[in-house]
Order: C-alpha cells, then structure tokens, then sequence
C-alpha cells in the first residue's frame, strides 16, 4: 500500500481509498512504500537500527510508521508476491469496537504528525485533525447500530 498523504485527501477524500498497490505478478519480489502489520519480516539488525515499533501506538498506523522508517533508513520495503498467508482480519477487534477506533484515528493523527504536519502550515494541521476526528465521530452510529 501507499503511505497516506492526508493533505492530499483534503482536497480530494476518495485519494484515501487508493492507497492499494496492485500486485505485479512478474515481480516476485515487488518493492511498495508500506506493508500491513498482519506480517513484516526485517533484519533483526534493521528492525534495532530504526529504533523498532514506535510504542507511542497502540494499534494501527505502527506498520506503516515502521516501513517509512525503514524507508528513510535506506531498506527496501517489498511484498513477495508469490507467498499466501492467511490472515483473520478483525478477530481481535471485534470485542472492543470503540477502543479500537479510538487508537486507529489516534494512530493516524500520529503518523500525520510525525512524518507529515512539519511540512504542512497550520491552517492543513488543523483542518487534518478535524478530518481525523470527524471520521472517527461518524463511525461512533455505525459501531452503535452493527453491536444490534
């Protein structure tokens, strides 16, 4: 997947849907900006060099923070194409719909602020949080209405 560019989605919020990299089946090894948390393997040495997950999240976004990391350390963030893993998406979530909302737009606005808001003027910091917050307020009916 792509790194979130949330500026980007100010002016355009359908660009938060593209963030998916197309597999290229010809690569068996495809380089990608990010990778999802559900499987990253790294050079222990790497994993150490980077300063590891940043524990300043508590789900979500850490992924992606790590892989940008390792990016900006000069290491090749890549899927291999040829590997199936099976993964369970949501199992540990389910039980705890609103905590694992709150961290996931937690986790956003951290990133946001870690790799993308030195750049940004304040007039896009502020109306970013906004768009963080309000998305997480909008999803507080739809968890209500799915615990029915």
């Amino acid at each position: 997947r792509r790194d979130p560019d949330f500026a980007a989605m100010l002016r355009n919020p359908a660009a938060g849907t593209r963030l998916a990299v197309a597999a290229d089946p010809a690569q068996p090894l495809q380089p990608v900006p990010a990778l999802s948390g559900a499987l990253l393997l790294m050079p222990r040495a790497l994993f150490e060099r980077i300063g590891g997950w940043d524990g300043g999240y508590r789900l979500h976004a850490e992924d992606l923070d790590l892989c940008r990391r390792a990016r900006e350390a000069g290491a090749m963030v890549a899927v291999a194409n040829e590997l199936a893993v099976l993964h369970v998406r949501g199992v540990s979530s389910r039980a705890r719909p609103f905590f694992v909302e709150w961290h996931k737009h937690r986790g956003l606005w951290r990133y946001f602020r870690k790799f993308e808001a030195p750049r940004r003027g304040l007039p896009v910091r502020a109306a970013v949080w906004c768009a963080i917050w309000a998305h997480a307020a909008v999803q507080v009916p739809r968890l209500l209405l799915r615990r029915r």
